[in-house]
């Protein structure tokens, strides 16, 4: 079976080829010849294949060897298990967390409250705020003027490179995976768009909502190359408020070196051959994953044999493309890849919005940590009034909230809608149905009733204390007012509410559960 290879290194005429050459100096020749022709095309295409299609070669060696040869062990237990810590007393600790900002005496003039802001842990905390290029304008001046204002080092992530206000720069995180071969064609056809398009053209109802769910891996794995030797990792979207202060608090209590993957759970994939669901934190809260989770996740671990593991945005390729969302991605890749799993301090991480929260026993002696879809200006009323107020005595509970909103003088709002959460009806013979002010008659003398609101001839009663949202008349009633949504709330009973609850025994904060969720 050799022969015919025998025959080519030698070659066929072993005669001289002219005066002073050897036949096996012209052989030699033909050979290396022969050689270099076979060699050099199959060096231009490996060097074309290093060059342009590097995904390949580091796909291949998950083809060679199983997945799971590159992931790190799972870590059990979980910090504090999936549950609370312990089985007895309180599912919260009343910790004496002081605070890190400096209090500043007022002067003549405007403050500047970045004094005040302790910029000196973020050496230790890596902040990454995900946006659009599409994004509404307002986001992005509402978070320059507020949750990002005084941060010195956080890294912005988008789908696209592009200016964020006068002193950042946004980073394409799409563009390394690569975007073409790594998104569904659909998802790239938006994805180019927003490349064809200025971003003053670019408006906020643009698709770019269908690419978000590619950034979620991507800028797990880009903050942690870059940084890696930050304590803690803290994600949050651009409509995200986060009060630094009780982040602070919160994470001095916990550990770095074990792997924590904080945020409000939500249940995400079935694990195969299990009843069992993979919990994830809800992206619109922000979550944050300490230094141990996130290398575990990130890094790219070598087998026995010393290959090197996949990036995890290549390993789970598919799966973001088949997924619906980025952060049940992120969860079910934490879990999977590093073993990792959520401990959920809902409701601290909030989905609700600054106007939705309903106050009462699940949102009041509690520590804010996040708000979801708060509206621009009160992200930056909110910014200005917590800037101001005293956190010597205690972190920012949901409590303290209910006093920024005023709702203790509010008595009865046009065009506004309270009762759309945790609301409920009495009965259709009711006298609450009679008219407006029989409505509001009907929730003073009911326990449950906090707020109310009249419209298409129904009375509306809410157990929830809450600010509402505005709501334009609306349907085909015969009479004006009742085409109105009109508001009103209880004071008398939101001011006992209050009294009776003052939240004397400290700040409850959680302890990590799946069970306490939204």
């Amino acid at each position: 079976m050799l022969a015919p290879w025998r025959r080519f290194l030698r070659g066929d005429n072993m005669m001289t080829t002219g005066p002073g050459v050897s036949r096996s100096t012209g052989s030699d020749f033909r050979r290396w010849t022969r050689i270099l022709y076979i060699a050099l095309p199959l060096l231009a295409v490996l060097n074309y294949l290093i060059i342009f299609q590097w995904t390949f070669f580091e796909s291949l060696s998950t083809k060679i060897f199983p997945s799971d040869s590159f992931h790190p062990p799972p870590f059990q237990p979980s910090p504090h298990g999936l549950e609370s810590q312990d089985n007895e007393g309180p599912d919260y600790w009343t910790w004496d967390t002081p605070t890190r900002f400096k209090a500043l005496e007022k002067g003549e003039g405007e403050v500047d409250w970045c004094e005040s802001f302790p910029a000196y842990l973020f050496h230790k905390i890596q902040v990454v705020l995900k946006v659009g290029a599409a994004d509404d304008p307002k986001r992005t001046e509402s978070q320059l003027a507020s949750v990002i204002r005084c941060i010195p080092n956080v890294l912005i992530m988008s789908d696209n490179n592009h200016t964020y206000g006068e002193n950042h720069e946004a980073i394409d995180i799409l563009a390394s995976l690569p975007a073409e071969t790594y998104m569904k064609e659909e998802d790239y056809a938006v994805y180019k768009s927003q490349k064809n398009t200025s971003l003053e053209d670019l408006k906020q109802g643009h698709d770019g909502w269908k690419i978000d769910k590619y950034k979620f891996l991507a800028e797990v794995e880009y903050a942690v190359d870059n940084v890696p030797d930050a304590e803690w990792f803290v994600f949050f979207e651009s409509d995200t408020y986060i009060v630094w202060d009780n982040v602070f608090r919160l994470l001095e209590n916990y550990d770095h070196t074990l792997p924590y993957y904080f945020g409000s759970p939500s249940p995400g994939r079935r694990i195969p051959d299990s009843e069992d669901k993979i919990w994830f934190a809800y992206g619109g809260c922000g979550f944050i994953l300490s230094n141990a989770a996130a290398h575990r996740f990130v890094d790219r671990k070598r087998n026995a044999v010393g290959v090197k593991g996949p990036r995890v945005t290549d390993e789970y390729k598919e799966d973001i493309q088949n997924d619906c969302c980025g952060d049940s991605m992120l969860g079910w890749a934490l879990h999977d890849k590093g073993g990792v799993d959520i401990s959920g301090l809902w409701p601290m991480f909030n989905p609700h919005s600054l106007s939705g929260v309903p106050f009462g026993k699940l949102y009041w002696c509690e520590p804010v940590i996040s708000l979801h879809k708060t509206a621009p200006e009160q992200m930056k009323k909110l910014w200005e009034w917590e800037m101001q107020r005293d956190r010597s005595k205690r972190p920012l509970l949901y409590a303290d909230l209910l006093h920024y909103h005023g709702l203790g003088s509010f008595t009865r709002h046009l065009d506004w809608d309270a009762a759309d959460w945790d609301g409920f009806q009495e009965p259709d013979s009711h006298p609450a149905h009679t008219d407006l002010l029989a409505c509001e008659q009907a929730c003073k003398e009911n326990e449950q009733c906090y707020q109310w609101t009249w419209h298409g001839h129904r009375c509306y009663m809410a157990r929830s204390i809450r600010m509402g949202h505005p709501k334009d008349a609306d349907g085909e009633h015969e009479a004006s007012v009742d085409r109105l949504y009109t508001s009103g709330w209880d004071t008398e009973k939101i001011q006992r509410w209050i009294e009776e609850h003052p939240c004397e025994e400290g700040p409850h904060w959680v302890k990590p559960s799946i069970k306490r969720k939204f």
